[in-house]
C-alpha cells in the first residue's frame, strides 16, 4: 500500500496555486478551477477547490517535506515570503528537526531536515 495523493482545501485556487507552485518550485501537472496537484517524487499534493463551502478550523493533514541540511533554509524563508506563518520551531531539536508552518488558508505543513 501507498499513499498516491495528498490534498488540500482552498478557497481561492489562483492563489493557493500561486503559494504552493513558488514553494515547491515546481508546476502542476493537473490544472484546473476545481482540482490542481503537483507530482512530487512518489507522492501527489493536490489542491481542491471548496466549492461546497466546507467549514474547517485549522488542518486535518500536515505533509511532511525533507530537504537537506544546506537547502531547508532557503525554503523556511522562502514560504515565510510567500506569507506562511510559523507555528512551531523544532529545527534546532535534535530530535525534531523540522518547522510547521501555516500557509494563507491555514494549512498545516512540515519542512525538514532528511534524517530516520
Amino acid at each position: 500500500m501507498k499513499i498516491r495523493t495528498v490534498y488540500f482545501k482552498v478557497n481561492n485556487m489562483e492563489a493557493a496555486r500561486t503559494f504552493w507552485q513558488s514553494l515547491l518550485n515546481n508546476t502542476p501537472h493537473k490544472i484546473g478551477a476545481r482540482y490542481s496537484e503537483f507530482k512530487l517524487e512518489n507522492i501527489n499534493l493536490g489542491l481542491l477547490f471548496n466549492e461546497m463551502n466546507d467549514q474547517w478550523s485549522g488542518t486535518n493533514c500536515v505533509p511532511v517535506f525533507e530537504f537537506a541540511d544546506q537547502e531547508l533554509p532557503y525554503y523556511v524563508e522562502l514560504a515565510k515570503s510567500l506569507g506562511a506563518n510559523v507555528i512551531f520551531d523544532g529545527l534546532d531539536n535534535p530530535h525534531i528537526q523540522s518547522i510547521v508552518m501555516a500557509d494563507l488558508w491555514g494549512n498545516e505543513f512540515e519542512l525538514s531536515r532528511f534524517h530516520d
